[in-house]
């Protein structure tokens, strides 16, 4: 299993702040496991991973799966750039639970049209968009993937996802600090043993109080729950944008200084983890 990384800034894209070290781009990354991969969120690095997808001679041999935590802007916006959604013969299937009446591709694409954007998506796109339920685990390629609640507005989920040999646990938008003794609990046997977990780290810990109740985590939450659960690695990302790569790199010196390296990673655009 091999995961890339293509964006991780949170709530909105912004300037590399900095050497250009982390990007700017928010949410997505692409789990890899033989010939099949799978994206997580859609953020605005899917275009730069659209790119890996064609431009590089790698084929889909059948739609793309995308997994979306939930439905926020700044973890949709890529699709709108994203071919194989525009794709007539392989199209998309984008996974996500649904949060309404309406039908779910309205819910997915429902930003993407007039007035907001010049072409409704949700007519333009060949696009499945498949129901899941917390809880429930479903097969995708190769992955069997169990959904859970995350603690964050607006039903967002976080994912279990394992091919039966390695494990990753998909955490980003997941404010650890406000959660209660039974649901924290909940979350450190998800994560017990994985092979990785990608956790959401928004904030510094000095400037975390200004943001509680945000639906975001620190760098220290992250340490305490991989202590907690034993998880091999941890990959940090969704990092707030107003701060610098400079500010980021500090948070990661800290960490090289006082804890073991080797366990936490800092993610940066264009970044290849093998797990």
């Amino acid at each position: 299993m091999k995961l890339k990384i293509y964006g991780c800034r949170g709530s909105i894209p912004c300037h590399s702040k900095g050497d250009g070290h982390f990007g700017g781009n928010t949410s997505c990354v692409r789990l890899s496991v033989g010939d099949y991969s799978v994206v997580l969120d859609a953020g605005s690095g899917l275009v730069n991973c659209c790119r890996d997808v064609l431009d590089f001679g790698e084929k889909l041999a059948g739609p793309q799966d995308i997994l979306l935590s939930h439905l926020h802007i700044d973890h949709i916006i890529g699709l709108c750039a994203f071919a194989p959604a525009f794709d007539k013969k392989e199209g998309i299937r984008v996974f996500t639970v649904s949060r309404g009446e309406t039908s779910l591709a309205s819910q997915v694409f429902g930003i993407f049209k007039p007035p907001y954007w010049p072409v409704s998506l949700e007519e333009a796109t060949n696009a499945q968009c498949i129901p899941i339920q917390v809880g429930i685990p479903f097969a995708a390629g190769p992955l069997t993937i169990t959904p859970f609640c995350a603690s964050h507005p607006d039903k967002t989920t976080s994912f279990h996802i394992t091919n039966g040999e390695k494990s990753l646990v998909y955490l980003l938008d997941n404010e650890v600090a406000t959660m209660d003794e039974a649901t924290y609990q909940n979350l450190v046997d998800y994560c017990k043993g994985a092979d990785m977990v990608v956790f959401d780290s928004a904030y510094s810990p000095d400037d975390y109080p200004e943001y509680k109740g945000w639906g975001h985590s620190t760098v220290l939450d992250g340490i305490k729950l991989r202590r907690d659960s034993n998880c091999k690695r941890m990959l940090f990302s969704h990092f707030a944008h107003r701060y610098t790569d400079e500010e980021i790199l500090g948070w990661k010196r800290y960490f090289e200084n006082d804890f073991d390296s080797n366990c936490y990673i800092f993610a940066c655009d264009e970044m290849e983890v093998a797990l």
